[in-house]
């Protein structure tokens, strides 16, 4: 018994060495594996001779893939990445099985998921409308991107297929720094110090928070319009994703109506509210699920000033009018209220106020009756012209002006 209580033990012993050696082995045997899958990766990335990187690494473990220096040219679109590494990252048996592995090649229509994905210094161009994109940094947490239709022939693939993988991502938070973007066909500018996105779901985002959105006529010229910060929840893009991932959009076609439950931006200026001495407290929009395709709608414009200053043709001219009629500067506030009952298939402007203290004060209501689905259809494409084909009609409207000052200091100017 004791003999073999000890050849027992001696094959445990020798189990356990032949597996702590084959583990070894199989950790010796990582980086060898790690160059050879990052060898691969660069060459299916420049097989096709449209996209250079100047070095690939791989870490198994940490399921980590990095690309340095990596540029991309298409037959419309430009792409260079100075550095982009995504880790956890995670993908199906069947793309392995297909030949398809994550990150080869950027090939559109792909899915991708990775736990954490990094780029910075990254520039986009898209050749086919003049625009361009880049920027410094940009942090995405639980990134997953599911198989869509890459198949396009029209002159904006890049905006299309860029439409069609927002309609299939989803992330969980999203973080990107200093951005700049020349619009499609111009050459002006807009610029975001940081954005950060929370929850992101097809179309879908529960939050969003941009700080310092400037507008310029040209790159490198001085912005004629900033805004601090602006906040948004519950925004959903579906409607104009669904209309930019057609094969038949093109830019100014219809894209779709925006819906925003709260918004608000802070903090505005730049040289052309400088010029002309204007200043903004805030701008703020809300709207309220009543109940069952009723709806309010409530958008403020508080803090509006007009003071001009005794310098440049624009401020100086506007202050000589001001002062012709004995006042200094403008106060104004704007609240507008409205409603969408699609059961009854009503749309009612409740009141929309413009108050300016000691001058006048100005309110406007209506209501639209009779409207059908093509009405409702064409607010929510952004398709003015099927509104001709819409049954709806005005119903009521009202305009009131209370004069508080305004028309005597008016003919006071030019009497």
């Amino acid at each position: 018994v004791q003999a073999a209580g000890r050849r027992t033990v001696r094959k445990s012993v020798i189990a356990l060495a032949a597996v702590v050696v084959l583990a070894g082995a199989a950790v010796a045997a990582v980086p060898a594996i790690e160059r050879h899958a990052a060898s691969s990766i660069k060459s299916e990335i420049e097989r096709g001779g449209t996209a250079k990187v100047d070095e690939v690494s791989v870490g198994l473990l940490a399921r980590r893939i990095t690309l340095l220096n990596l540029k991309s040219k298409g037959a419309t679109e430009e792409l260079n990445v100075g550095r982009w590494e995504a880790s956890g990252l995670a993908w199906p048996i069947s793309e392995l099985l297909a030949g398809r592995t994550p990150l080869a090649g950027f090939r559109w229509g792909d899915p991708l998921s990775a736990d954490r994905v990094e780029l910075e210094n990254v520039a986009m161009a898209d050749k086919a409308t003049g625009g361009r994109w880049s920027m410094d940094a940009l942090l995405i947490e639980g990134l997953d991107l599911a198989r869509y239709d890459a198949a396009y022939d029209g002159m904006f693939r890049f905006a299309v297929l860029t439409a069609r993988a927002m309609g299939a991502l989803t992330v969980r938070r999203l973080e990107q720094r200093n951005t700049r973007i020349t619009l499609p066909g111009t050459t002006e500018t807009v610029g975001l110090a940081s954005v950060v996105l929370e929850g992101y779901e097809r179309g879908r985002v529960a939050a969003l928070v941009m700080a310092g959105m400037d507008a310029a006529a040209a790159e490198g010229q001085a912005a004629q319009f900033s805004i601090a910060e602006t906040k948004a929840t519950k925004i959903d893009l579906g409607r104009t994703i669904a209309a930019m991932s057609s094969d038949k959009w093109f830019p100014g076609a219809p894209s779709g109506r925006i819906h925003v439950e709260t918004a608000s931006a802070a903090g505005f200026g730049g040289e052309l509210l400088k010029r002309y001495g204007i200043t903004l407290a805030g701008v703020s929009f809300q709207t309220t699920q009543l109940r069952d395709k009723v709806s309010r709608t409530r958008t403020l414009v508080e803090g509006f000033v007009l003071a001009p200053p005794l310098r440049g043709l624009e401020g100086l001219s506007l202050r000589m009018a001001l002062q012709s009629m004995g006042i200094k500067d403008v106060k104004a506030d704007f609240d507008c209220h409205g409603t969408e009952d699609q059961g009854k298939g009503e749309l009612t402007i409740d009141r929309c106020a413009l108050v300016s203290p000691g001058l006048g004060e100005i309110e406007f209501a209506a209501r639209i009756v009779n409207a059908d689905a093509i009405f409702w259809n064409a607010l929510d494409e952004s398709d003015l012209l099927a509104l001709q084909d819409s049954t709806a009609a005005l119903g009521s409207a009202r305009l009131v002006l209370a004069d508080k000052s305004l028309l005597e200091r008016s003919l006071r100017a030019f009497g």
